[in-house]
């Protein structure tokens, strides 16, 4: 699979926060591949490999960004009717 780069703009403040530069894209390629995983665009193995992490390690990332690794969208009660004989 290729890969290609995005350019983003960040204000001054971010460097006098105490980040530096490597700090600033590392947490902007973590909020796009979680993002990406939120949408449904990347795997929770995908995007813990894009990020060099375990998968473990990616759903408590999940957790701290306030992304469900679960399908909010999933109707239960649907799906145990369906599982019904």
């Amino acid at each position: 699979m290729s890969m290609r780069k995005v350019e983003v703009e960040y204000p001054d403040e971010a460097l006098a926060s105490g980040l530096d530069e490597a700090q600033i894209k590392a947490l902007a390629r973590e909020a796009l591949y979680v993002r990406l995983y939120e949408q449904g665009v990347l795997s929770s193995g995908r995007a813990a490999s894009l990020l060099g992490l375990t998968r473990w390690e990616f759903l408590d990332l999940l957790g701290r960004y306030g992304v469900s690794y679960f399908d909010d969208t999933v109707d239960f009660d649907e799906e145990l009717r369906r599982g019904q004989p």
